[in-house]
């Protein structure tokens, strides 16, 4: 069976080579349409045979092996079972109408619960521990990855359609403007927002520039901006693995965050920082502003939103601070010590003079 995240682009080939399934996709959202065609593709591979084969199987064979088919992604993975048998379950509708017979009772034998923990158990990382995690990245790709993720805060949804293009003149500039668009961010639709501003700057601003010198030198504006080897913009899974491992190196429990996790962290700051109206951080976060000061936002004042975005402090302690915070403890330890061994010099010297007045007092008794 070929490995799930082998040639993450061959959906589009399996989709074109079986018109059942390209009729099903046809009006999906795109990314709808990429997850369900390498569903269909991994699940056709894995039972061996053609999707229309599977269609015009028995109901309850079919169902077998779908539902099989979704156990192998437990118990790590169960939210991406579920998605599959989603998947499997609207691909057979499609064909009459007719649907696969799952027990549709909460607890019944079909029943999926996720094995992810509860909210109240998510942790949400402080900024040093983001850095820490952030540290772990394994090459200048998925550092800038990071960064933007936690200094920026969009939803993961940017990483995969913003392109080179959407930064490239920016990239000049000590602070990066980025303008995130509903079709960067296609839960703007529902929220009625067509777009807002959010920024990088600091580590983050220089750590893309960087990397987009590494691999963006022929200036291609249409490229990924964060691309595969195979020149495709990084998927969400892989955002998510490679998340959960910089967790796992950095001492952290993996379960116990996600990548909206950085998003929250994001906020935390941007609620923190001080002398910040309440609108502009919600326009921070991408959220839509309540009631009638909507009206009268202008979120167009880029320098405006510049400023907020100034007084939100995500810069890390740097090291030159670190070691000049520990020379000035060293040498007011040095300053502290000079000081105890003259006090007991003195000490010394007095209890010196002692002894001799009391010598010469018992030589005068006697």
């Amino acid at each position: 069976m070929q490995s799930r995240n082998e040639n993450q682009e061959s959906w589009r080939e399996f989709v074109k080579a079986n018109p059942s399934i390209e009729a099903w996709l046809k009006n999906r959202p795109y990314n709808t349409a990429r997850m369900f065609g390498r569903i269909l593709r991994d699940f056709t591979e894995y039972a061996k045979l053609s999707p229309d084969e599977w269609r015009d199987l028995d109901r309850s064979k079919a169902r077998d092996l779908a539902w099989n088919y979704s156990q192998t992604y437990l118990p790590d993975h169960s939210a991406q079972g579920k998605n599959v048998l989603s998947a499997l379950r609207s691909f057979y509708r499609n064909k009459d109408g007719e649907q696969l017979p799952f027990d549709s009772g909460r607890g019944g034998k079909h029943y999926f619960k996720r094995e992810h923990l509860k909210a109240s158990y998510e942790h949400i990382p402080n900024k040093a521990e983001v850095y820490a995690i952030i540290d772990m990245a394994n090459s200048s790709r998925n550092k800038a990855l990071l960064l933007f993720l936690f200094q920026a805060g969009p939803r993961v949804n940017v990483t995969e359609h913003i392109k080179y293009g959407h930064v490239k003149d920016e990239l000049k500039n000590e602070i990066i403007t980025l303008k995130i668009t509903d079709k960067l961010d296609d839960k703007l639709r529902s929220l009625g927002i067509p777009y807002y501003y959010t920024f990088l700057n600091g580590e983050a601003a220089a750590t893309l520039r960087k990397y987009c010198e590494e691999e963006h030198s022929d200036g291609d504006p249409d490229k990924p901006l964060f691309l595969t080897d195979t020149g495709t913009s990084v998927a969400r899974p892989y955002i998510l693995r490679m998340l959960k491992s910089c967790i796992r190196r950095a001492g952290f429990d993996p379960k116990t965050m996600w990548i909206h996790s950085l998003r929250k962290a994001f906020r935390k700051i941007v609620r923190q920082a001080p002398d910040v109206d309440d609108d502009d951080r919600e326009q921070l976060m991408g959220h839509s502003i309540k009631g009638s000061r909507s009206a009268y936002y202008d979120k167009n004042d880029i320098p405006i939103m510049i400023s907020v975005y100034r007084k939100c402090n995500f810069a890390r302690q740097s090291a030159f601070t670190e070691v000049a915070k520990v020379k000035i403890e060293t040498e007011d330890l040095k300053k502290e010590n000079e000081y105890l061994k003259e006090q007991l010099r003195r000490l010394d010297e007095k209890f010196s003079g002692f002894e001799k007045i009391v010598q010469e007092l018992r030589e005068a008794a006697n």
